[in-house]
């Protein structure tokens, strides 16, 4: 925030500069009467008339062309004079108090139209989101403030939509998704988020609403994975063990959230198994000992394994975590060997299984390292791996 006002102030500055620069560089000053441009004007005009009536005394000129060209002198004086006029009153602008006056009311104004028309709320939106240290309760009620401002912004009905759903306030959220789909003219996101908050609030039952919006949103975004999960969900309830899992599969390739991608393997398996075929899906829990908490919850952790005892052979799994997503239990199995482009788990018989973890992100160099050797992927109980303070 000090960062904004400080380029602000800035700016400011630099207008009210360019503003009032005009008015404060030198100009011409008034002269004194006895050296002004209009004395100098009516003198000259004097000496012009005294030399035509001296050109008339000498038969130089006659009346009428004397009389023309008085005339023509009188009328050379009033624009001269005019100009003069006109000039003397623009100076009037060209004045210290007047250049003051611009300074302050530039400034002011542009403090008031932007706490009027300005993107105050978003930027408090911004800061709640970077301070951790804000309760839910808090930033609820930043969302709020800023759907209050914006009733119709979609990103601010969207977010404060997702906090409710996250914080559990499930009545909260299908309001704020159903008014958002009217107003974002059934986006997919929105309609598939409406979908899944329909789901959780009706004790995890795909109902005919829930069914309808994430058909509405497959057919306008495909590869939605939230929509293909409840389609997954669907399928299953009702035993389509391989529709169930043709739409988990195009979610697990198109989502990216390890969480997400874990749940989507689980439920692969699952329906898998109810078809009779065989799977392999190796449990493998992570934690850290005690006197690891002190580690920044954003540093990287990737589990990987790779056929035992063949340290040259590129992993054939990778899974990638956060130090703050500890303690987690994963599952390697042929849908998250699939996304390596290699070899299936179930082809092979023992793996060499390897956490890191990186302070820096690079994996390659890890901080911290466990390793459980020749692992049958046929094992039932999960595999521990625990980090230790001496790596």
């Amino acid at each position: 925030m000090m960062e904004f006002w400080f380029v602000a102030t800035l700016l400011i500055a630099i207008a009210v500069l360019i503003s009032v620069w005009p008015l404060l560089k030198p100009s011409v000053s008034v002269p004194d009467e006895s050296e002004s441009e209009e004395s100098v004007n009516v003198a000259s005009f004097r000496d012009q008339l005294a030399d035509l009536d001296w050109q008339l005394q000498e038969g130089l000129v006659s009346i009428e062309e004397a009389e023309k060209l008085t005339l023509e002198l009188k009328k050379k004086l009033a624009d001269e004079l005019g100009d003069e006029q006109h000039a003397g009153a623009y100076s009037v602008l060209k004045k210290p108090g007047f250049a003051l006056l611009i300074a302050l009311v530039v400034p002011v104004f542009a403090v008031l139209l932007y706490f009027k028309l300005g993107a105050t709320t978003e930027i408090a939106v911004v800061n709640a989101m970077k301070n951790g240290q804000l309760n839910s309760e808090q930033v609820e009620t930043v969302l709020k403030d800023w759907v209050a401002k914006r009733p119709e912004n979609n990103q601010a009905l969207f977010m404060l939509g997702s906090h409710y759903l996250r914080a559990g306030k499930l009545d909260e959220a299908v309001n704020t998704y159903r008014h958002l789909a009217g107003i974002s003219n059934g986006h997919p996101q929105v309609t598939a988020e409406l979908a899944q908050v329909l789901f959780l609030s009706s004790n995890n039952v795909v109902t005919p609403e829930v069914r309808e919006l994430y058909q509405q949103t497959l057919q306008k975004d495909s590869q939605n994975t939230t929509a293909l999960g409840l389609q997954g969900i669907d399928a299953f309830a009702n035993g389509f063990y391989r529709e169930a899992v043709a739409a988990w599969q195009r979610a697990l390739t198109h989502e990216v959230d390890p969480a997400a991608r874990q749940s989507l393997s689980s439920g692969i398996n699952q329906a898998r198994s109810m078809l009779g075929d065989a799977v392999v899906a190796l449990r493998v829990m992570i934690d850290l000992a005690p006197g690891m908490d002190e580690l920044p919850d954003d540093a990287r952790v990737v589990v990987f394994a790779r056929p035992a005892g063949d340290v040259k052979q590129p992993p054939v799994v990778a899974v990638p975590l956060n130090v703050g997503d500890l303690p987690r239990e994963i599952v390697l199995d042929d849908n998250s060997a699939m996304i390596m482009g290699g070899q299936l788990l179930s082809s092979i018989d023992s793996l060499d299984i390897t956490a890191r973890i990186s302070l820096t992100g690079n994996v390659m160099s890890p901080d911290y390292q466990v390793q459980a050797k020749g692992v049958k992927t046929t094992a039932s109980e999960p595999v521990r791996l625990i980090f230790t303070p001496a790596g």
